[in-house]
């Protein structure tokens, strides 16, 4: 599977910072768009991963459920909506931005403004 489960806070940590450029989904179960974007997610991250756009970005692609992050969640991270996808570049280093809503194409812009080289 190409889209990483992540069940803890310390596995979106260990998630963002093994990888030079990686895009975490915080999503919620009970959430309509988040379910219903989830196979988009899924093709989104299996491209990156291993289809067409694998030879030209580094980019691994990541998903949290609000329930295994608790207050992490809105402390740490600042999700305030359901999905929020956010981008790190530099292992971790760098927060290149986040789009709120299951919204691809702002999704595949933040991804090629970044570079994810």
């Amino acid at each position: 599977m190409t889209l990483h489960e992540l069940d803890s806070p310390s596995a979106v940590e260990t998630f963002r910072t093994s990888h030079p450029n990686a895009l975490v989904c915080f999503s919620a179960t009970w959430c309509g768009p988040c379910r219903s974007s989830k196979p988009t997610l899924m093709d989104l991250a299996a491209s990156y991963e291993s289809g067409e756009l694998s030879h030209t970005l580094d980019l691994k692609i990541g998903i949290a459920y609000e329930h295994n992050l608790g207050d992490v969640l809105h402390s740490q991270y600042g999700v305030r909506a359901f999905p929020t996808y956010v981008l790190w570049t530099g292992s971790g280093t760098k927060e290149e931005g986040r789009v709120e809503g299951a919204n691809f194409d702002g999704i595949k812009k933040l991804i090629e403004r970044a570079g994810c080289k």
